[in-house]
C-alpha cells in the first residue's frame, strides 16, 4: 500500500476543516480532540504536533476565517485613491448588507455550545481590526472629514458594536434586525466620528458604495 504523505500546510488545514465540521455539528464545548483525530483517522499526536491544545486550535480556526475578511479590509483601507468617507461607507455596507456573503462563514457559531468560539471571534476581531480602523480614522481627521479625539478608542467602540450588538452569530438577528439596530444608533456613530447629522444614513452610504465598488 502506498503511503500518502501530506505537507504540513495540508495536514494543518485538514485538522482545522475537521474541527470546524465537528464544532458546527456538536459545538466546541462538546467536541474533544479525540473526536477530531478519530474522524480524521490519525493519532492524537498528529493533532498536538500542530496545535498545543483545543483552545489553540480554536484560535487558529477563527484566525483562518478572519484572514480573508482582513485582506479585504486592508485592500480598501489602504487604497490611496479612496477618501476616508468612502472607506467607512464600504465598511457599513460590507458589514450590514453582506454583499460578499462573509456572514455565512460564522453561522456555525450560533450553536449553543460554541460560546467559547464566539468569544474568541470577538477578541480577535478587536485585536486584528482596530489598527486598520485607527489608520482610517486618522486619515479622516487629516482630510477634515472626521473629528475624532481618540482614533483608537473610536475604532474599538465601532468594532465592538458591529460585532456584538448586531452580530447575528451571537443574537441570531436577521439582516433587517441588524440594520434596524444600526439605524437606531446612527446619530451616536455620527457623533463619535464627528460628522454632520445624516452623513451616515445607510441609503447615502449604499449609493456611495454602489458607485465606487459596484456593490
Amino acid at each position: 500500500m502506498i503511503r500518502i504523505t501530506k505537507s504540513a500546510s495540508e495536514r494543518r488545514n485538514e485538522i482545522l476543516d475537521t474541527a470546524e465540521s465537528l464544532f458546527s455539528e456538536k459545538g466546541y464545548e462538546k467536541t474533544s480532540t479525540t473526536d477530531i483525530t478519530k474522524k480524521m483517522g490519525v493519532a492524537q499526536g498528529t493533532l498536538y504536533y500542530y496545535f498545543k491544545s483545543k483552545e489553540s486550535l480554536a484560535n487558529a480556526l477563527i484566525d483562518r476565517q478572519l484572514n480573508g475578511i482582513k485582506q479585504e479590509f486592508t485592500e480598501v483601507i489602504y487604497n490611496e485613491t479612496l477618501t476616508a468617507y468612502e472607506k467607512i461607507a464600504w465598511i457599513f455596507v460590507y458589514e450590514l448588507d453582506d454583499p460578499t456573503g462573509h456572514v455565512d462563514i460564522f453561522k456555525y457559531l450560533q450553536h449553543d455550545s460554541n460560546a467559547t468560539l464566539r468569544q474568541i471571534l470577538h477578541v480577535q476581531t478587536i485585536c486584528q481590526f482596530t489598527p486598520l480602523l485607527t489608520d482610517l480614522n486618522i486619515q479622516g481627521n487629516n482630510e477634515g472629514l472626521f473629528h475624532i479625539e481618540n482614533p483608537t478608542l473610536v475604532a474599538e467602540f465601532f468594532l465592538s458594536t458591529i460585532h456584538h450588538w448586531v452580530d447575528s452569530s451571537l443574537f441570531k438577528w436577521n439582516k433587517d434586525e441588524r440594520i434596524a439596530r444600526i439605524k437606531a444608533i446612527q446619530s451616536t456613530f455620527e457623533h463619535l466620528f464627528g460628522v454632520p447629522h445624516g452623513k451616515f444614513d445607510l441609503s447615502l452610504l449604499r449609493q456611495i458604495v454602489k458607485v465606487k465598488f459596484n456593490y
